[in-house]
């Protein structure tokens, strides 16, 4: 209209509300947040205008949204569903569905992180889209809602932070034996942020030559966990290493990521090289000087401490009371006995770390490992228990100041130190034996194996030298075809001159193919001539080690006859020296004749060593068996000498001249033992088989001679008859063990000639199951004779006349026949054959041993000893044909030995040892006494 109004206003939905006036003409008013379509009206007093309408576009939103979590099986989560939650943190792999309620919304896209594309949601309904995914990688990710009326609209965007897998975590701590450096232990723990599966020790060998073998991987577990615990022992030993060789090792353990792959991680890798054969002999040869030396220390300070006790004693007999200083000197020689043992020690940890070490570079015979078999048992022995108490007796009695008891226990102190010094005096010279043998081993084995080289080296000269004449007998008839044809030769000659000038790219290939060849041949004769070198080298320094060992065997007590290898020496040189000059010379077929003499030369002395060597121990077995027997009487005959002297002095007044006589011979027998003692230390010195405690009976000899003698010179005959019973016990266990020690060299030196003579059993080690039985019955035979002889020579009243000798000659004799097939029954059962029949066989033997014993022999114990050597005869039949189907077939049925538990058989083995320890009493025992000890075998095996 024509009149401006002062005020406007507008109606909204039945609402009023005034509009801003900016100027007479300019009125506003604005609509906030807008839902809906709305209509309004504007008006100023009476006056209104029409109705308009204002148009709201649809916006489109979400309302909410739930996200499903699937997360990786292996990590072992339960799924979850969050509640409009746009920002995650998940781990790596999980799947996550979302769930979206929407208004207005026509569609929904959605941009992953590091992704330039959006993917379009599913619509599921109306007003429900979904959309799923696999989360590999952190970032943002953007929606996107959309209609017709809101074509671009604005993005929602949230975080994603996405946890990888980690690796896994390993450690480990090794631990090294230091008695066995083979053994190498290890510990240590292995964590993974979701789950271990698989923890292995691998390892990888380097050869010598630089070849390198796949890896080998061991198993130590499978986890199953997120953490654990770990242990292994590595045996280098078991692993196929030879000299020069590497071994590269480690752990590993792997993870259980599905979602990338199994991932793994390693420990460090430890590194141990296998010494050359050259360094283990050098380190052995420089441990057997060490073990040498530190032997002959230890026995020459037992010497001085066996004459710092005597004085020690006889200071002590002058004085009537100890004093502090005596006690300080008794504290110097026990420390000085200790630092004795000490060097002991160190010489038997050199022994063994040298015993074990010798099968990595060398084989020794069957003989040498039983001979350093018994020497570490013999280096385990010179270090007792016994000693060790009687030193701690010593300590106790110096700090009451005893003078008395001190002195008895010196006194058993000195006897056990004297034993100390001959146990010493033994192990150095079995030692040396050993050495000088075992050199020699190595000498001959290395003496085959360079004859081999040498072999390998003579046919690769020989086909070098046809190689030569081929090629030389080429050029010649080529000359010999130019020659016959001058005319064809000026043609050639000019077309060479021409080709000269333009060559072809054939003749380039063939002069450079001739240039190459021309370039080989120098080289191949040069590595000829190098290997021959190499030979020659290792010659001289077999010959150096065959220089070392003479010097050594010549330390010996009693030299080993080695023989004489100069002349072959010589001639193995000359020809060596020879094939070095002929290859230097080219002439190859020359050099390989030459070869060939050297390698056939070295295996002829090679040969020869060994059968001087083992004739040379052939002949000293043979000598120390007569030795033996020579021992075994004069024991036997000073036993018989002692209880005749203990019955007489029991029988005689002490205030009478006769008893002043009996002592005199109680001091002949004492002389009389000396002599033994002297003849058994020595031939204990070659004889490896003779038991180390027959010094501790020896020195119970000595030690109750010298008390009895004591005791006999005060008139004290029943204590000094003690000791003479004792004297009698322990010569009589000295003999029994003296004759066993025989029977085992019997056993070895038929073993020995087996091997010589190659049997047709080459895995047999000896003596046969039937040839025992047979040594048994023939030995049985022997025995029948000898009693049918006494018999009749006896007539009725053979018990008088037979002496109390030749029934304890007798006894003895048949216990050796009931141990022989006592070793027959005892190898039979080991292979699951024991035979009932051997068994009674072994009782019968024992009743007859027992009225021996007794002194009881009559028709009815000859008609008994008949019937047994029947049996026994049968018996070796039987074993002999057994053994004959066993060649003709492949396969035979025979009862199988069950196995038991290793833990339960060690247990076993363990009882049946010290039961056997029981069965050894000599055929003296009283028969009373014997009887107890089988009813006490008894129960033992009961109890098994």
């Amino acid at each position: 209209g024509s009149i401006l109004p002062d005020d406007a206003f507008i109606r909204v939905e039945d609402f009023e509300y005034r509009l801003q006036k900016h100027d007479a003409n300019h009125f506003t008013y604005v609509f906030n947040n807008v839902q809906k379509d709305l209509e309004f009206q504007l008006f100023s007093g009476e006056v209104a205008s029409r109705p308009y309408t204002l148009h709201a576009l649809r916006k489109p939103v979400v309302l909410d949204f739930d996200v499903v979590l699937q997360y990786p099986g292996y990590i072992n989560r339960p799924n979850e569903v969050l509640k409009n939650m746009g920002d995650l943190i998940l781990p790596v792999g999980t799947k996550v569905n979302w769930v979206f309620r929407t208004s207005n919304a026509d569609q929904i896209l959605v941009r992953l992180p590091k992704s330039s594309d959006k993917d379009l949601l599913e619509r599921k309904s109306a007003n429900q889209f979904e959309y799923q995914a696999r989360l590999l990688q952190s970032g943002n990710y953007q929606l996107f809602l959309t209609n017709e009326e809101m074509p671009y609209p604005d993005s929602v965007q949230y975080a994603i932070q996405v946890i990888p897998d980690q690796y896994p975590a390993i450690d480990v701590k090794q631990f090294v034996d230091s008695t066995n450096l083979n053994l190498q232990y290890f510990a240590g723990s292995a964590t993974d942020d979701y789950g271990l599966t698989t923890l292995s020790f691998n390892y990888q060998i380097t050869r010598a030559n630089g070849d390198k073998e796949d890896v080998v991987s061991i198993p130590v577990q499978e986890p199953n966990s997120k953490a654990t615990q770990y242990a292994y022992t590595l045996d280098l030993q078991e692993i196929p290493l030879r000299p020069g060789d590497q071994i590269a090792y480690f752990f590993e353990v792997y993870d259980n990521d599905a979602v990338n792959g199994r991932k793994s991680s390693r420990t460090q890798s430890y590194v141990v090289e296998k010494a050359t054969r050259e360094e283990l002999e050098a380190k052995a040869d420089d441990n057997n000087d060490a073990i040498r030396k530190q032997l002959e220390k230890s026995l020459q300070e037992s010497k001085r401490m066996q004459e710092e006790i005597q004085k020690m004693r006889e200071k002590l007999l002058q004085k009537e009371e100890l004093d502090w200083q005596d006690k300080k000197e008794l504290e110097k020689l026990l420390q000085k006995h200790n630092d004795l043992e000490d060097l002991i020690n160190q010489a038997k940890e050199k022994f063994k770390e040298n015993k074990e070490q010798q099968n990595e570079f060398s084989n020794p015979s069957q003989e040498l490992q039983d001979k350093q078999q018994k020497l570490e048992e013999l280096f385990e022995e010179s270090v007792t228990d016994e000693m060790k108490d009687l030193m701690k007796q010593i300590e106790d009695l110096m700090q009451k100041l005893d003078k008395d008891d001190l002195l008895q226990m010196m006194q058993k102190f000195q006897f056990s130190d004297n034993e100390k010094e001959m146990e010493l005096d033994r192990l150095l010279e079995l030692f040396k034996q050993m050495e000088v043998e075992q050199d020699l081993e190595q000498a001959m084995d290395k003496l085959n194996e360079l004859a081999e080289k040498q072999e390998d080296l003579s046919e690769k000269t020989d086909k070098a030298a046809d190689q030569e004449q081929v090629a030389e007998d080429k050029k010649s008839e080529q000359d010999q075809k130019n020659e016959s044809n001058p005319s064809a030769e000026e043609k050639k000659s000019q077309e060479n001159k021409n080709e000269q000038s333009n060559p072809t790219d054939q003749q380039n290939q063939d002069k450079q193919g001739q240039d190459k060849q021309d370039q080989s041949a120098p080289d191949e004769q040069q590595k000829l001539k190098d290997e021959q070198e190499k030979i020659n080298q290792e010659f001289d320094k077999i010959e150096e080690k065959l220089d070392e060992i003479g010097k050594k065997n010549e330390e010996l007590e009693r030299p080993k006859d080695l023989g004489n290898q100069e002349q072959q020496r010589e001639d193995i040189q000359q020809d060596l020296n020879d094939s070095k000059q002929n290859l230097q010379k080219q002439q190859n077929k020359q050099a390989s004749k030459k070869q060939k003499s050297a390698a056939q030369k070295m295996k002829e002395m090679a040969q020869e060593m060994q059968s001087q060597m083992q004739n040379g121990q052939m002949e000293q077995m043979q000598e120390d068996m007569a030795a033996l027997r020579q021992l075994l009487e004069n024991l036997i005959g000073m036993s018989f000498e002692q209880e005749d002297v203990m019955n007489r002095i029991g029988n005689t007044d002490a205030s009478t001249p006769s008893f002043v006589a009996l002592v005199q011979d109680q001091y002949k027998l004492k002389d009389n033992f000396s002599l033994i003692e002297d003849s058994l230390q020595a031939l204990s010195k070659r004889v490896v088989q003779i038991e180390s405690f027959v010094n501790e009976k020896v020195t119970a000899v000595k030690e109750n001679m010298t008390i009895g003698l004591e005791r006999l010179e005060d008139r004290k005959v029943e204590p000094a008859t003690d000791n003479q019973q004792r004297i009698m016990t322990n010569v009589n266990d000295l003999a029994l063990m003296l004759s066993e020690a025989m029977q085992q060299m019997q056993q070895q030196m038929a073993s020995m000639m087996a091997g010589s003579q190659m049997c047709d059993n080459p895995g047999g080690t000896g003596i046969q199951l039937p040839d025992k039985m047979q040594d048994a019955g023939e030995q049985l035979q022997d025995q029948m004779q000898k009693m049918k002889q006494s018999m009749q020579e006896g007539q009725q009243g053979q018990k008088q006349q037979m002496s109390s000798e030749q029934f304890a000659k007798m006894a003895a004799k048949q216990a050796a026949i009931r141990k022989l097939l006592e070793e027959v029954q005892k190898a039979k059962q080991e292979s699951g054959q024991g035979s009932r029949e051997l068994e009674e066989l072994i009782k019968q033997l024992d009743k007859i041993e027992t009225e021996l014993v007794n002194k009881e022999l009559s028709n009815e114990t000859l008609k008994r000893q008949q019937e047994i050597l029947t049996r026994l005869l049968e018996a070796e039949r039987a074993e002999r044909q057994r053994g004959e189907e066993e060649k003709r077939k492949s396969e035979t049925a025979v009862d199988k030995k069950r196995e038991l538990p290793p833990s339960l058989q060690e247990y076993l083995k363990k009882r049946e040892s010290e039961i056997q320890q029981l069965k050894y009493v000599s055929p003296d025992v009283n028969p009373y006494y014997k009887q107890l000890i089988e009813e006490y075998l008894k129960l033992l095996k009961n109890e098994q």
